[in-house]
């Protein structure tokens, strides 16, 4: 299936659908640069009953490593070189699936820093194996949270649907 299927199947009872189906319906969704919002890729690696986050700068939260789909890149692609970017772990996909665990539409406050405004994220979340930590290229602070200690809701979403998979090291 389709990741713009699995998308407009997410979005059928989200407040943000409209939002999401003109991003959906624009010449280049994955682009950045659509004002109204973009796909976006992130991972989720989990690792001795932890899970790798990362504190967003701007979002001030803790969060699954993530970020913009770059020309040419399929959102896998862009989840494993975000990650590597923000947290320095070279990372694999889990399984041969593209398919994400986690699809989150949700809205981006305006970042006068970058010149964007607000607009909407619609985020594929890929189970990722890590394969080797190493320093990270840029200054975001990381680390492993047990799995009990989560309170992002969307991440207890992701591991929640995990929950009947065997994941092992």
């Amino acid at each position: 299936m389709s990741h713009l299927h699995l998308i407009l199947q997410a979005a059928e009872f989200s407040s943000l659908k409209d939002a999401a189906v003109q991003v959906l319906t624009s010449t280049n969704p994955y682009s950045r640069y659509n004002k109204e919002g973009h796909i976006t890729a992130s991972g989720l690696m989990i690792k001795d009953e932890k899970v790798l986050l990362i504190f967003h700068p701007h979002i001030q939260q803790w969060l699954q490593p993530g970020g913009h789909i770059d020309e040419g890149e399929t959102p896998m692609d862009a989840a494993i070189r975000e990650v590597f970017e923000e947290t320095g772990v070279v990372c694999d996909p889990y399984a041969n699936d593209d398919e994400p665990l986690d699809i989150d539409i949700h809205q981006i406050p305006s970042n006068p820093q970058k010149g964007e405004g607000d607009h909407v994220h619609i985020d594929l979340l890929f189970l990722l194996r890590a394969v080797e930590e190493r320093e990270s290229s840029e200054n975001i602070q990381k680390a492993w949270i047990s799995c009990c200690d989560i309170s992002n809701l969307r991440i207890q979403r992701a591991l929640k649907k995990l929950n009947n998979e065997t994941l092992s090291p």
